[in-house]
Order: C-alpha cells, then structure tokens, then sequence
C-alpha cells in the first residue's frame, strides 16, 4: 500500500488546499500539512510553493505527482489481479450489499446472471455504506452497491445509478406522528430523531445534515446507529423518528410511514465496480442490475 503521506499528498493537489484534503481524510489540516512536510523533508524536494493562497505544485512537484498517480494505478492493477490468482478455482462474483432494497430486488438479477454464467460461484456480503466502499476499492467485492454519493467521491469507481429513492419519515405505529399521513419538514425540527451515523457513510451523512440546513433547521438527533436493521429498531420501540427511503421499508418492520413536504432530502441507490476492474461478467451484471431497475416503479 502507499505511505499515508503519499495519499494525503495526492488529496492537496485533487482537493485544491490542506484544509479540504484534512476534511476528505477526517483529520485536521495541520495533520495534513505536517504529514506532506514530512514527506518533502524525506524526499529533500519542496513539492507545494506555499506562496500563494492555495497551495501550487513545484516542478518537481508536478513530476512526483504524475509519477504517485502512476503508482496508485499499478497498485490497484496488482490487487485486482491477485485477487483474480485468489479466486482463479471457483470464479468468484463478490456482491456488496447495504440492506433490504437488495434483498428484495438481487434474487432476481441473480438468477439472469447464472442463465449466462452458469460456471460462477456467486458470494453476497452484508456491509454499511462506508464499508461496502472500502472493500470494493481494496479488491475484495467485485460489485457493491450503496448510495450515489458515497460511491461516486471516489474517483476509481464507476457508477451506475439504479433508482432514485423516495424519502420519507417513519415512526413508530405509538408515536403521536402516526396518525398523519404526511407533514412539512419543518414541523419535525425538535422531534427526536434517530439517525445513521457518519461511520455508515461519510459522504451520504453529510449530504444528510446539509439537507437538514437547506430545510431551515438542525434535526434533534437523540442517536446513532451504523445500519439499517438498527435504525428501523430504535424507531419500532419508539426511540424517536427516523428519515430513510420508501423502498427500505418492509410491511414486517411495522414502522408508520410519512410523506415529507417541502423537503430537500433525497437519495440515489446505485451500484460500483472499480473502473480497473475489466472482467466481462462484471460488466454484464451492472447491465443486468441497470435493465432490470428501469422496470422497478
């Protein structure tokens, strides 16, 4: 793997500043800044002319950073294929899953899928936003699906947006909420809430609070959760209220569902596969998931 200093370099130069590339890693921007002047201390090479008011790449600056970017391809190249060495026997389709959309949904586009791969072994992993990410990017899923955003902030990723979720508010069948049908968003600005963390998914989380500020208020998040499963709990035993997508939401979890007005939330579930990643079946299975989701109302 590349020296951490290498990565958080290559984020200066794509974020455009220490103080964005601090907050695409979650660490300070003096962490940063100390980190790349570590780097330039050991190369004995100034990388950035920190003149300006945004950072500029020296000439060598330049060079190194063509040459890192070179690196981080080769590398990715290397894990795809000894993950293909690793797997080369059973011809394994690795799957990411995020929660019961997929459940719902992947059956069926598995079993068009073995019409035409009869020879694969399929394998489905449960993972959370953020999760199913870092194991499509390490090599080890193959296909993850998830939320746009968060799969979408990195650029090695190719996206294939499905549906575009329909966000709703759902409450527990004893909270006061449950006999409207549906409510302005702004009726719901001190209601306790339940809410996924920022571990599930960083990007989503904050496209979640920025939401939040365009609706004109600040939620009353009573408590996190890292998962689907937990979030629809705490609402079942009535621990507060919960935004989430329409299509989630089973008759079983017995959740009261409302329609939200004039609201900025939204959301679109996709799928990714690393863009290095060029095995026809891969291919083939995202335009399997893209047909068979233009059906889905």
């Amino acid at each position: 793997m590349l020296d951490k200093r290498i990565l958080y370099f290559l984020a200066v130069v794509e974020e455009g500043s220490f103080s964005a590339a601090g907050k695409a890693h979650y660490i300070t921007q003096s962490a940063i800044s100390q980190q790349v002047a570590s780097l330039e201390n050991d190369l004995n090479i100034p990388l950035f002319d920190r003149t300006f008011y945004k950072p500029r790449l020296t000439k060598a600056g330049e060079k190194y950073y063509a040459f890192c970017k070179d690196i981080l391809y080769k590398e990715v190249d290397v894990l795809n294929e000894m993950y293909k060495l690793a797997n080369a026997e059973e011809e394994i389709l690795h799957i990411g899953i995020t929660g019961p959309l997929e459940s719902k949904h992947l059956p069926n586009i598995i079993v068009r899928y073995e019409k035409l791969y009869p020879e694969k072994v399929i394998k489905v992993t449960k993972c959370s936003f953020s999760s199913g990410v870092d194991q499509l990017l390490s090599g080890e899923l193959d296909v993850a699906f998830g939320i746009s955003n968060d799969l979408s902030y990195h650029t090695t990723i190719a996206v294939t947006e499905l549906i575009k979720h329909k966000i709703c508010v759902i409450c527990s069948p004893e909270h006061p909420l449950a006999e409207c049908k549906s409510i302005d968003s702004k009726e719901l600005k001190n209601v306790p809430v339940v809410s996924l963390s920022k571990k599930s998914g960083p990007n989503f989380y904050a496209d979640f609070m920025r939401s939040f500020r365009e609706d004109g208020f600040t939620p009353n998040i009573v408590k996190y959760v890292d998962n689907l499963d937990e979030l629809i709990l705490d609402v079942r035993l009535n621990r507060g209220i919960a935004w989430t997508s329409k299509e989630v939401i089973n008759e079983t979890d017995k959740v009261h569902i409302l329609d939200i007005n004039d609201s900025h939330h939204g959301a679109t579930f996709a799928v990714g596969r690393r863009k290095r990643n060029l095995r026809e079946d891969v291919k083939v299975f995202i335009e399997l998931c893209s047909d068979y989701f233009s059906t889905v109302s």
